[in-house]
This record gives structure tokens, C-alpha cells and sequence, in this order.
């Protein structure tokens, strides 16, 4: 959103009406100045509406990309230069992706407030008390390692602010305790039916999920090492009924990994990824 430093930049256009790009959203005022709720579809179809809606576009699109990597970064657990943050804090995309999210900087955990050009960030604890590391880089906290998500959450509440890549918010699972560490797959979410197999590829790929050879996949970091988890859906014709499988983890070599290996981070994604998809089947009163 603009601030009073970010004036909004109006365009003349048809009528008297005046258009303007507030975020990624188009903003229409009449000639009085008055700030209408809709944008009539003359003004919205005239050449300034076009050109700003080809904009917007364009600036949801990149936005849409830095989310995704930024999301990557939340899954890898790897750390950020600062140095790299540096040079796309100015960027409003990049930074309403990265703005209040917990990160650990040189040991201390706090909501990123801002990166400075020199790569100094300045961090606000679940108190609101401002503070700034001496250096070093920026590592995005997944929410199943964080003991308190719950005290991060009142922190944004308090300042009224809110996440522009899904963190605090995003579901969690944990690992439960009678779960059989030898065996090397979950079976909770298998036999989930879909009338045809593209209704449960469709629904992974809205959720940003990846098809390989049948299953569904998401990759993290598990204690150190890359893991990839799997969650059959079918490999036969689109248009065939299909029924969900198994829920499985694997490393580099392609090897099942161990349900009591399988990291806290690579459990609650795999069982995240299965539980979205899952969510979608037919059921009996449908």
C-alpha cells in the first residue's frame, strides 16, 4: 500500500476519471477527486486502463515469483546473504515478500523490519523491541522448528501488520509418537478418490506442488541433506478414475528414507502436500 513518502501517481483518462496503481491494486477517482470503489469498465478499457492493468500484471507476476522463492528459502532452511537481501529490499516485490517474517540473524530470532544498503538488518522481538544484529546472514525460520509461533503471531496482531509470504500461518504437522520409525511410508492419506487423475493433478499444481512419475512432490531439507517428498496420485489416462497412495520420503539416491529420519521440516511439508491434495477427493456426499 502507499504511504505519504509513496504518493500515489494518478493518470488522466477518460470522463475525467484519473487511474492509479496502489500495490498491484487499480484505483479509479472521478473528477471531484473522489475515490470510487469500482473501476468503470470505460476507464477500465481505455488505453491508461490497459497499459496499468498490463502493469499490474506484470507486478503480480514478479511478485508471484519472489513469493516463490522466498518460500524456497522457508523450505531449504539455508542461509541468505545479506548482502543479496540488500540488493532487493528496495524492490517492493521482494520486500512485502520478506517484510515481518521470523528469520534468525547471528543467533537472534526476530521479525525482519528492514535491510539497510551495508546489509544491516534491523529485527523486532515477539515484544515489539526493536533491535539490530551486528551481521551476519538471514535464515527464513520454518514455523515446525519455532517453539512459539503463537507469541510471533500476537506480535504481528499487536503492530497490525501481516505476512506477505504465508509463515506464521502455514499448517504444521508433527510427527507423532507411535509412529513406526523402521517403516517408510504414511498411509493416512491413501485411497482418496478422484473421478478423473487431472482433478488431483490440477489441485497439486494450484498448490504449488510438482508432478513426478505419478506422485506429487515437494522438496526440503532434512537434517542437512535435501529429501523429497512423494505422494502417489496415478501416472495412468488423465481422464481415468484414480485413487490417492501412499505418503513416502526420499533422499538424493532415491532411497526411502525411515519415518523416525524423516526431519520435522520433510514431515510436516510431505504431510502439508498429502493433506492439500487429499482435501479435494470425492466424497460420499458429493
Amino acid at each position: 500500500m502507499s504511504t505519504p513518502l509513496d504518493p500515489l501517481v494518478w493518470v488522466p483518462t477518460v470522463g475525467g476519471h484519473e487511474l492509479a496503481l496502489d500495490g498491484t491494486a487499480l484505483t479509479c477517482r472521478n473528477s471531484s477527486g473522489r475515490v470510487l470503489k469500482s473501476v468503470p469498465k470505460a476507464v477500465r478499457t481505455s488505453p491508461a486502463g490497459e497499459r496499468l492493468t498490463e502493469l499490474r500484471d506484470r507486478l503480480l507476476r514478479h511478485e508471484a515469483e519472489c513469493r516463490a522463492t522466498v518460500e524456497s528459502w522457508l523450505l531449504a532452511g539455508v542461509p541468505i546473504p545479506a548482502a543479496l537481501l540488500a540488493r532487493v529490499w528496495p524492490d517492493p516485490g521482494w520486500r512485502s515478500c520478506l517484510r515481518h517474517l521470523v528469520v534468525v540473524v547471528d543467533g537472534q530470532v526476530g521479525l525482519l523490519e528492514d535491510v539497510s544498503e551495508e546489509g544491516r538488518t534491523r529485527l523486532r522481538g515477539p515484544d515489539g523491541t526493536p533491535y539490530a544484529p551486528p551481521g551476519g546472514s538471514v535464515t527464513v525460520s520454518h514455523p515446525a522448528l519455532l517453539p512459539d509461533v503463537a507469541a510471533w503471531q500476537g506480535a504481528l496482531d499487536a503492530a497490525q501488520t501481516a505476512q506477505g509470504t504465508t509463515q506464521l500461518a502455514r499448517e504444521v504437522h508433527h510427527r507423532p509418537a507411535d509412529v513406526d520409525p523402521e517403516a517408510t511410508s504414511v498411509d493416512d492419506y491413501a485411497g482418496g478418490y478422484f473421478e478423473e487423475l487431472r482433478h488431483a493433478t490440477t489441485r497439486a499444481a494450484q498448490h504449488g506442488f510438482v508432478m513426478r512419475g505419478g506422485f506429487a512432490v515437494v522438496r526440503t531439507v532434512g537434517r542437512g541433506a535435501p529429501v523429497q517428498a512423494r505422494y502417489w496420485l496415478g501416472a495412468d489416462d488423465p481422464g481415468l478414475p484414480a485413487d490417492t497412495g501412499r505418503l513416502i520420503w526420499v533422499d538424493e539416491a532415491e532411497r526411502p528414507v525411515p519415518l523416525g529420519e524423516v526431519g520435522p521440516v520433510a514431515w510436516s511439508e510431505g504431510v502439508r502436500m498429502a493433506a492439500l491434495i487429499y482435501g479435494g477427493r470425492q466424497t460420499h456426499d458429493q
